[in-house]
Formats: C-alpha cells, structure tokens, sequence
C-alpha cells in the first residue's frame, strides 16, 4: 500500500481476500476501529499473526482528554440552534449520552487515525469499523487530506445499515406494544385494588428508579437509589409521591402494578393520568426524529453529517418516546391541581430526566428541583455533566446534590450557574460502618479476587472473556468471584457469556457489596464506580480497560499506588502478583489510602448531611 492510501473494510465477511491484497511478508499495521470487542476478536484471528492490531487505548484516553470540552461546547451550539423545541432535548444527539449516542466515540476515532497518520512509525494501513456513517466520514476527511481511501465490503455494511434501520422500526412497535401491556396492567390492578387519591400538596416527589426486587409481595418498598431518605422525610412529617421508572420488565407488568397498587407507599401510576393524546404523542415521536434535518457546524474541520444522519435513523428511540410520556404526565400532574414544594431527582441527566424537570418547571412554576447525584462521575461519561446550554434552556435542576465537596466540583465541569451541595453518600454508607473495626486483610494471608462487573453486560462480558485468557497464570489457590451488576442476573450473564465456556473458577457471589468487599483482597473492575467503594476500602484495584471503546475509570487521574490501569492479560497477571504478594506495612499503608479516597468522594449518612435534601432558599453555593 502507497503511504497516502488507506484500506477501509467492515468486519461482517471472513478475510481471506483482505490478506491476499497485502502479498508481502512484512507486518501489516491495522486499526478497530468500533465497540463490539466479539466483531474484533473474530477480524483477529481472520487475519492472523501478519496483521498486528494497534492498540489504540492509552492514545484514546488522551484523545478523549483533549476533546471533552470542545465536543460539549459543539453540542451546545447545536442545542441553541434546535433547542427552542421541546422534542429536541428528547433526542439522543442532544443527550451526549455515550451509551445511546456514538458522536463523541467516532469524533475520537477520527482524531486517533489523524494522530496516528502522522507519526511514521504507527500508521495504519487497513482500518476495520462496524460504522458505515464513520466509514463515510473518514473518507470526507481523508479526501481533505489528500488520502485515498479504498472501501470493501460496501454492500454488506450497507445491508448491516438496513438491519439496524428494521431494528429502529421494530423497537418503536416493541414500545408501542410495551404500553399496551402496561395500560392494561394498571387498568386489572386499579379494578383488583381501590386506587389511592393522592394529596392535592405533597410536600416531595421523588423520581426514582424501580426494580421487580424493590418491591415485596405485600408492597413494601426498598429504594435501591435512595436508602436512608424515605425514612428521613417521612420522619420529618413529609408526605411523599415517588414517580417510578420502571427497569427490566420486559412484557411482565401485572405484578408490579399489583405490587404499587398494595403498596403503603404513594406511588404515581401513570395510566391513571395520561389521556389518548398523550400517547399519540409519544409513539409520533420517530416521526420528529425521522424528519428532523440537522446543519450541524464542522467539528474541528470534520464533516459529521452522515454520522449524524445515521444517529437518527439506526440509535434507539424508546428512551425518547418514554421521555414524551414524562414530560405529557407531570403537565397532566399540573391540570390535575398538584403542588408539590419540591421534586427530587435521581439525576443522571438523561433525556427522562429533562422532560422531568422541563414537565416539573412547566406545571409546577414555584416547585424546585432537586438533582441527587449520589453517583461518581467518569469524565468520559460527558452526558453526566449538565452543560451551559441545558442551564440555558432551564432543563436543568435548580441544585445538585453530590456525595462530596470534589464532586461537587466535577460536576461542575462544563457549567457553574447550578449551585451543588455536597450530601449524604447514602449509597455509600457501609463505608464508615466499623471503622474503628481492625481490618483482617491485614494479618491474613487470603488470596482472593473479586471481579466487579459494569452495568452494560456486553462490557461484563469482554472483561469475563479477557481474564479467562489468563487463568492458567493465575494460581489455582487463588479463588475468583464473580459480582454482577443488578441490572442483569447470574443466569442471564452466564447464559450470554456461553454455558459451555463459563470457566469453573469463575465463582457467583450471591451476597451484597459490603460483604463482597470483606471478602476480598483484590478487585478487578472495568466501567464500575463500584471500584471506588473497593479502594475507600483500602482494597488494591485493577481497572482493565476496553482497548477500542471509551473507558469509565473514575479513579484516573489521581495517581493512587491501590490501583493500577491495566490494558491486556498480561499486565493484568503482573498486577496481580503485585497486589496479592502486599507486605503487611503495604497493607497498613493501602488502608490509609482508602480513608482518603473514601473521605475525597464521599459524605457520610447523618442529620447534618441529610439536612440538603430539603430546600432551602440560600443555603447552596455556586462555586
């Protein structure tokens, strides 16, 4: 291949045409450039030991690094050119979310081969991507400069494209069958069980996220999100409605209505609000979606209109359909007569979240808006952050609550016209439980490995399949467990990382967080804020990052000695010796370290800090 030449090919047919156009013996350099770690594991072992794969993990971060600021800033002109319609905020392009929205991952694959072009030593000659939107920018911005680009495997990327387009259609007839079902649910359990009539003026809602666990057989309610704050309000004389959002239940409603319906707990059952209209609303969103044209300007001279385009036409749209409802039902809330003196959110800035809140600011004008964000932020998980231009169209809470001052800080990143307040970590209260309590990781000699696991099970999965690579140089005494995340069961983890493969040193561990800390001597995550609770510990950490994809370290940056990023087998079996072979001063010295980073990042459970959740005009800053 000529030095300003570039081969493009899309990972959906074997490769024995792609090495045949590479007849010389030497080393053939090439880029993955795309997120599903089984598409490039299967182009690896196509091409074989002649193509070496560049990894492109520790320039990505720096990429990242590089771009956040822009992209938010790019993203906000966008929002100020669109974002006088409601329906916008609703989309995934304005939502910035990572994990519905690849702009901000193909911006940086772009910029990474741009880098990587100008050094001699790593340029690639074959570049490998799942995207033919990405594909298509790459040659707009290789024409620019002055590289030719050769393509293969067009048609099938393009019949890849169509599938994803059917995919599109049929998760907006999958959601428009989920409300069906859950119209009709709600209607059974309102004729099993009298429907409660809520006070005309709740002292709170709170927005909160519900699971099939959170709720018993005789309705009693867990909050899984906000453990501590039900107890504390309602000590307090509030009288309290939760808005639930429903996770998980694919087609299976009855009993969670059932469940809501017995419950002593107030919640708001949308069914028994929302009209027709409102649901003709939602389920014409795609249409907006479809129709919408976007003149979106150059990012840093790239050309991003056919990314954009495919966003619209392949990215999911449920979340925005149900983002339709919320805002519809809080103004219906509003007709209805509430007034409630303020709203708690369990804000991860979602799209759900800001039809929450521009629903809230429209029906209930002299209601606030509390955004909890009992979480740890990832820099790279940008959507986390509000921006000047959601503040801008006032889709924002009117404060942030953070589990510490640092936090605090964080979350102020691309805006600081919302005043935060640190709170109680409630999450994260097991932290200071027994700290005065000697630590038995200290005089024991115990060898045992707890994987923690991130939400998005196609990340378990890859972390999964990566450690089993390495197990014959892990020693056998060493026990590994496995800790999944709620979102998904053992069963269901097991199932889709393969029954037949799921190696027998991979252990289940059935009990919660804390106990799974206690047990541990050293943790293993990847995109798990759960980590941070490990190294609060004093538990040594390995984050193993993706190789192609953005990572959520939240620990980077802070140059802890207890945790080491780490990205492939062997730097892993390498840290793992190092961390299960601690001296015991090593071990006295890593538990310091935890308080610290314990102290850093969060807020302990106590009046003092429980005391934010109730507002109070003038009591939070701005800085």
């Amino acid at each position: 291949m000529r030095k300003n030449h570039l081969l493009l090919i899309f990972p959906y047919k074997p490769a024995k045409h792609i090495k045949k156009m590479f007849p010389d013996s030497k080393s053939i350099l090439w880029l993955y450039l795309g997120q599903d770690f089984f598409k490039r594991r299967f182009m690896e072992q196509e091409l074989g030991n002649r193509f070496e794969r560049i990894n492109i993990a520790k320039i990505h971060e720096e990429v990242a690094a590089d771009i956040r600021h822009e992209y938010v800033t790019w993203i906000d002109e966008l929002n100020r050119l669109y974002g006088k319609k409601i329906e916008w905020w609703f989309g995934n392009i304005s939502s910035r979310n990572v994990y519905n929205s690849n702009i901000f991952q193909y911006i940086c694959y772009i910029e990474i081969l741009e880098k990587l072009l100008s050094e001699n030593e790593r340029r690639p000659e074959l570049i490998v991507t799942e995207s033919l939107g990405l594909a298509r920018a790459i040659q707009k911005w290789a024409y620019k400069k002055n590289i030719a680009v050769d393509v293969l495997n067009y048609d099938q990327a393009k019949q890849k494209s169509l599938i994803n387009q059917l995919f599109f259609f049929l998760s907006w007839g999958n959601f428009t069958a989920i409300l069906a079902l859950r119209c009709l649910a709600a209607y059974i359990s309102g004729k099993k069980t009298a429907k409660k009539q809520i006070k005309i003026d709740p002292g709170i809602i709170v927005n909160t996220f519900i699971h099939d666990y959170c709720l018993s057989e005789d309705g009693t309610f867990k909050d899984r999100y906000f453990p501590y704050l039900h107890e504390y309000l309602s000590g307090k004389g509030l009288y309290i409605l939760i808005h639930p959002v429903l996770v998980g239940f694919q087609y299976n409603y009855f009993q969670i209505y059932r469940k809501m319906r017995r419950s002593r707990s107030n919640f708001i059952i949308q069914e028994d609000y929302l009209h027709l209209s409102d649901y003709l609303s939602a389920v014409k969103y795609p249409i907006y979606n479809l129709q919408h044209k976007i003149k979106a300007p150059p990012f840093h001279n790239l050309d991003l209109y056919d990314i954009l385009k495919e966003e619209q036409r392949e990215q999911s749209i449920t979340s925005s359909m149900e983002a339709v409802l919320i805002y519809r039902l809080f103004l219906r809330l509003g007709k209805h007569g509430l007034r409630p003196g303020q709203v708690i959110d369990w804000y991860e800035n979602q799209i759900i979240d800001k039809a929450l809140i521009a629903g809230t600011r429209n029906a209930f004008p002299q209601t606030k808006v509390i955004g909890a964000q009992m979480f740890i932020h990832s820099p790279n998980f940008v959507s986390l952050f509000p921006s000047q231009s959601e503040s801008e169209a006032k889709i924002v809470p009117h404060i942030l609550l953070e589990t510490s001052q640092y936090q605090c800080k964080i979350a102020q990143t691309f805006t600081k016209t919302i005043p935060c307040q640190s709170a109680a970590a409630l999450r994260y209260a097991h932290l200071f439980d027994d700290e005065n309590t000697p630590d038995r990781r200290i005089e024991q000699d115990s060898k045992t490995i707890l994987v923690l696991l991130p939400f998005s099970i196609a990340e378990a999965l890859e972390l999964l399949d990566i450690l089993r690579q390495g197990l014959d140089k892990i020693r056998n005494e060493v026990h590994i467990f496995i800790k999944g995340h709620p979102d998904y069961t053992p069963e269901e983890l097991v199932k889709s990382f393969g029954v037949n493969v799921w190696p027998n040193r991979f252990e289940i561990f059935q009990g919660n967080m804390p106990q799974a800390l206690n047990s541990a001597s050293l943790i293993i995550s990847s995109n798990s804020s759960s980590m941070v609770e490990a190294a609060a510990r004093g538990i040594p950490v390995i984050f193993l990052g993706r190789q192609t994809t953005l990572n959520q370290n939240i620990l980077s940056g802070l140059n802890l000695d207890i945790m080491t990023e780490c990205f492939c087998i062997s730097e892993v079996i390498e840290s793992i010796e190092k961390y299960l072979n601690l001296t015991r001063a090593e071990k006295i010295r890593y538990k310091e370290i935890g308080k610290k980073v314990r102290d850093l990042f969060f807020e302990p459970v106590n009046e003092d800090t429980l005391l934010p959740f109730l507002y109070k005009e003038g009591t939070y800053n701005c800085q």
